[in-house]
């Protein structure tokens, strides 16, 4: 007998992220944030309330009370493309603080939006072996609640 497949794949290449690269300009300039990275992780960074009652017999449980979704987004530096270009230079890089805020949309392949301000974290613009592209990492930490927009 041979399984016959229910559904459909979903491929990381169907989503669009951009970020503002122009976050202290009156008008957005959002660039797509794809040459050079290969790999997308998205998690929500959940916070818990975990507990024990003296009823629970030692067994605990949990309650989600808060997150904050965060897009991991790691790759090869790709030096001319104004999304690596805004990420990985100095001004973001070296600087703090307001200097890590920007903006962000994501697409989703159903055609759903994601926007928030996020702050760039966790930058590493240079890694790997001699011989090699040089490898390059950045978390998106959404701040606050994003806007959630449906297709359709």
């Amino acid at each position: 007998m041979s399984a016959k497949s229910t559904g459909m794949i979903k491929t990381n290449y169907n989503y669009e992220l951009s970020i503002n690269t122009t976050p202290d300009s009156e008008t957005a300039t959002m660039a797509p944030v794809a040459e050079g990275f290969d790999n997308i992780a998205e998690s929500l960074n959940e916070v818990l309330y975990q507990s024990s009652f003296l009823g629970d017999g030692g067994w605990g449980r949990s309650e989600v009370t808060g997150g904050q979704l965060i897009l991991t987004l790691s790759g090869v530096r790709v030096v001319g493309d104004a999304a690596q270009d805004y990420i990985f230079g100095d001004a973001v890089y070296f600087g703090f603080g307001e200097n890590r805020k920007t903006d962000a949309q994501l697409t989703c392949p159903d055609g759903s939006t994601i926007t928030c301000g996020v702050t760039l974290a966790k930058i590493a613009r240079t890694g790997g072996a001699a011989n090699n592209a040089t490898a390059v990492s950045v978390e998106l930490h959404f701040n606050g609640k994003p806007v959630v927009t449906t297709a359709g």
